[in-house]
């Protein structure tokens, strides 16, 4: 069986120095992260040796979607850290769901963005890196011309693959098991997320219904089925992200998630 490494995104914080905090995490069980972004600034080598010091390893850094991308940069940042994976976290269906100002997409603006992640992931493979796109809930219920958006962004961009969020193709209606499956070898990586029944408003204000986010393994999410599929898939990391927390710090949430995980038999 090929079992899976616990990671994390976000759970650092804003200010302050967040190498102790990743250390924390290291000694629950967590052996990487997402942002290695973190690690550019300064001394990028000893930030790496510091970080591999405490058992971590970054995994990936950040394309934010724009149309004017410095693909020569994003290639840099890559290798000084050391990852192959490059993640975009937000297309334009997502901007129009978590924003007032973003127009709901049309077929014009979705094929002028798989156009853009294709030439990135392109140009990106040629350097041995890969090229991510992560999903919200709006992928998967905005329709365009009577299809999901989801179905256009991976018809249009052939070698861009999936960095799946479990917890939102869930909350979108969706089995994230079958999508997983569906995608095949374009599945590159796994987010782990929860949520119970129930839309809550967004803590900022936002009118966007957001999910209630729980530790995974305490909601609806098919813990146990996501991550032996991944695990089956040759994921490398089950990866817990968790938007907000409500009753639970985010050393408890993760110590909470990386138990549950673990419990399935799949993660480390």
């Amino acid at each position: 069986m090929n079992k899976m490494k616990a990671a994390m995104i976000g759970f650092l914080p804003q200010g302050g120095d967040p190498y102790p905090v990743l250390e924390s995490y290291a000694k629950i069980g967590y052996r990487a992260f997402e942002g290695g972004d973190m690690l550019l600034k300064g001394d990028v080598s000893e930030n790496l040796k510091r970080v591999q010091a405490i058992g971590m390893e970054p995994i990936s850094v950040h394309y934010n979607g724009s149309a004017d991308v410095d693909i020569g940069q994003l290639i840099q940042n890559a290798h000084a850290v050391g990852v192959e994976q490059v993640t975009c976290y937000c297309g334009v269906a997502g901007a129009h769901r978590f924003s007032n100002d973003a127009p709901y997409p049309t077929m014009d603006m979705i094929l002028r963005e798989a156009e853009r992640f294709e030439k990135v992931a392109q140009e990106l493979k040629k350097e041995g890196l890969t090229y991510c796109f992560h999903n919200h809930d709006a992928e998967f219920v905005q329709c365009v011309e009577g299809r999901p958006v989801i179905d256009l962004m991976i018809e249009n961009t052939p070698t861009m693959k999936f960095e799946v969020d479990c917890g939102w193709v869930t909350y979108a209606g969706y089995d994230p098991v079958e999508f997983m499956k569906r995608l095949g070898d374009r599945l590159f990586a796994v987010h782990i997320k929860d949520f119970v029944p129930g839309a809550v408003a967004r803590p900022d204000g936002h009118p966007s219904s957001m999910p209630r986010f729980t530790t995974p393994g305490t909601g609806v999410l098919n813990l146990a089925g996501c991550l032996k599929t991944a695990s089956e898939m040759g994921m490398k990391h089950a990866i817990v992200e968790q938007d907000f927390q409500y009753n639970l710090t985010q050393l408890e949430t993760l110590t909470a998630a990386y138990y549950n995980m673990k419990e399935t038999g799949y993660v480390l």
